[in-house]
């Protein structure tokens, strides 16, 4: 029996998503030149990293007086996502691992209820906060991975879940998205109706999970995003491979990792290519 989900609004599919990674160096007062080349008409669905929790046990965006704030290259992120498709949805994502002079901590480091309910305060929070830059931001990811992988991440969720759909009343019913993306399955059962959507990491680290997996939890098949990952080294099926399993399984989407690695001109054209799959006649 499938459990009771989350009522908040579905995005319309298919959804051609796509990650972009702020941190692969860490002079965070500048924008990288190579982010010039992205497109951002061809993502439904921006994911945003890395965000985490921070030294003082709230959630947020890295800055130190060597680095400079990742605020400012998030902010440039959100202006220039808009500017060029404004009904583009964008959402911001608990990293994994912990980088404490990079982005900040994973989820591992909550240890009880109180830590818990300042960290989902704080989610809620930035949200808002980030609603008077360019329309602001979508919804919360975590990143369901090493640190991140945790028996707290239903409650985590819910919390979050709560909060946000608190905030949407709000502001009138505006909706508000929670996503995982999973390497990993353990615990997430319990936080289906947390969630309205799943980013399958079908490549590297979770390169054998199959929608199947997600779907014996009580997900449905079109809440299910197959991921794709060409950049460098990056363990992935082909793009051919990816759009079949799209198809065979009547998912919700695809979503790519990523748009700005070193390999950025191909996966810019491999992200083209998934966007014209997914939305033909569109380019």
């Amino acid at each position: 029996m499938a459990l009771e989900l989350s009522t908040a609004p579905s995005l319309t599919s298919p959804i051609a998503a796509a990650w972009l990674y702020m941190s692969d160096n860490q002079d965070y007062n500048t924008i990288p030149s190579e982010w010039s080349a992205i497109n951002f008409k061809i993502v439904d669905l921006l994911f945003v990293a890395p965000a985490g929790l921070q030294s003082d046990g709230t959630f947020g965006l890295y800055q130190s007086a060597k680095t400079g704030p990742l605020a400012d290259r998030f902010k440039w992120v959100v202006q220039t996502a808009r500017s060029q498709n404004p009904s583009i949805k964008i959402i911001v994502s608990q990293w994994w691992g912990s980088a404490a002079t990079i982005w900040g901590y994973d989820l591992s480091t909550l240890q009880d209820s109180q830590a818990i309910e300042k960290y989902t305060d704080s989610v809620q929070a930035f949200v808002k906060t980030w609603l008077s830059v360019s329309g602001g931001i979508d919804g919360y990811d975590i990143d369901y991975e090493d640190g991140n992988v945790v028996a707290n991440a239903p409650k985590i969720l819910a919390q979050v879940r709560s909060k946000l759909d608190a905030l949407s009343k709000d502001l009138e019913g505006r909706p508000f998205y929670v996503t995982v993306s999973p390497a990993q399955v353990a615990y997430l059962h319990q936080a289906v109706p947390s969630l309205n959507y799943v980013n399958m990491q079908t490549y590297a680290g979770g390169y054998n999970l199959t929608p199947q997996r997600f779907l014996h939890m009580g997900l449905r098949p079109q809440q299910l995003l197959y991921g794709i990952c060409p950049e460098t080294d990056c363990m992935t099926r082909s793009v051919a491979q990816v759009e079949q399993e799209y198809e065979s399984n009547r998912l919700a989407g695809i979503h790519l990792y990523r748009l700005n690695s070193g390999n950025y001109m191909q996966e810019l054209q491999v992200q083209k290519e998934i966007y014209t799959f997914l939305h033909p006649g569109s380019q």
